[in-house]
């Protein structure tokens, strides 16, 4: 991984089991290790920016709670509560080293709409140029369940490609992507790789696994950012990785990477809006054909949704075929759905047809794989 040495901006993702024991008590040793690491990265010119999860098991710990609460509000309970002790932690390891800190709380709704991504950006972006080390966290104290991150792994990925990263780590208590039993030193093809490794965590203070990270890779990967998963338990891990020492796992970004604009469709957009179920022909010519999908090809329609809403393209055995931006609403596909497009006009009192999702606007199921 010798490429690592030219990283100059970089996005550390550290989770939960790295901070924390298994009771949830922070391990302030491994903050102030993080924080010596990631000072001697910024005066060596370089530029990394650190996304931690934690929150939720601080405020767990504090509270005396054994297991992580599956209630939305119990969760933002202790995100309340663990933020501030986490971020204080922070500041005062970094402090110890003479580096400033900035908080940044996040939602998955900054991060999907192009006005609020591009202010985190410059946020950020600023910050770096100020010699400062951005802290970021999924903003758990306001988020709902449907605007989520989930992890923050997907949280990373999506920072680093705000910031056009030059690398992303994902800092777990695994010593990389295994396959039996030893570490996958370089995955080349994520549709491909190994799958046997791919599990859930079973902390009860954390959230995310394997899968998750593999998905982070991907989001990264389509964006040209090389992603490597390392064990943050191991002393000098970052040093080590970036003096460029085979250290974790390297996923290695895919030749055939999708463009900016089917790159927000594919990842920043998180959850569709609704499903449109499309016949065995319209399904074949979205795949295979690079065609649009038209109201001919239409034959259901699940959820409401306006026009310019995110869906998922689905065949009649319910298997996502592609996601793109409709250009219809619910209601009005349910009336026009099978028609040729010219009827489909008329019905509507529109003089020009309108393609369901055009293909400009559209990402087939197997290139988000790839």
């Amino acid at each position: 991984m010798g490429e690592s040495q030219d990283v100059r901006r970089f996005v550390v993702k550290v989770g939960t089991s790295v901070l924390t024991d298994a009771a949830g008590r922070v391990l302030l040793r491994r903050i102030e290790s993080l924080a010596e690491q990631l000072a001697a990265c910024r005066r060596q010119g370089r530029q990394p920016i650190l996304v931690s999860s934690g929150a939720i098991a601080c405020g767990m710990a504090k509270l005396n709670l054994p297991r992580r609460p599956k209630g939305i509000a119990q969760l933002q309970a202790c995100a309340a509560i663990g933020q501030s002790e986490l971020m204080h932690l922070y500041t005062l390891a970094f402090g110890a080293q003479a580096t400033m800190t900035a908080q940044v709380l996040l939602t998955q709704d900054d991060l999907s709409n192009r006005t609020r991504f591009a202010n985190a950006k410059q946020t950020l972006l600023t910050l770096l140029h100020r010699h400062v080390v951005p802290i970021i966290n999924e903003n758990d104290t306001v988020a709902v369940e449907e605007i989520t991150f989930g992890d923050n792994d997907r949280l990373a990925a999506l920072v680093a490609v705000a910031v056009d990263a030059q690398l992303l780590v994902i800092l777990s208590d695994v010593d990389g992507l295994l396959q039996d039993g030893k570490i996958v030193e370089r995955v080349e093809a994520l549709d491909h790789g190994p799958r046997a490794a791919v599990h859930g965590s079973t902390r009860e203070t954390t959230k995310g696994g394997m899968a998750s990270k593999l998905d982070a890779a991907r989001m990264a990967g389509h964006h040209g950012i090389p992603m490597v998963i390392a064990n943050g338990t191991r002393a000098s891990v970052l040093t080590d990785l970036l003096a460029g020492q085979p250290v974790g796992t390297l996923f290695v970004p895919p030749r055939n990477r999708l463009s900016s604009r089917k790159w927000w469709i594919a990842f920043s957009l998180r959850q569709p809006r609704g499903e449109l179920i499309v016949d065995a022909g319209a399904a074949q010519a979205l795949s295979a054909g690079g065609k649009s999908l038209l109201p001919s090809g239409v034959v259901a329609i699940n959820g409401r949704f306006e026009a310019g809403a995110f869906v998922a393209i689905k065949d009649e055995a319910r298997d996502e075929v592609a996601r793109g931006v409709c250009n219809y609403s619910s209601t009005e596909l349910l009336q026009v759905r099978g028609m040729k497009s010219a009827d489909a006009a008329r019905t509507l009192g529109q003089t020009k047809a309108r393609e369901v999702v055009h293909r400009d606007h559209l990402v087939l199921a197997k290139e988000m794989q790839a």
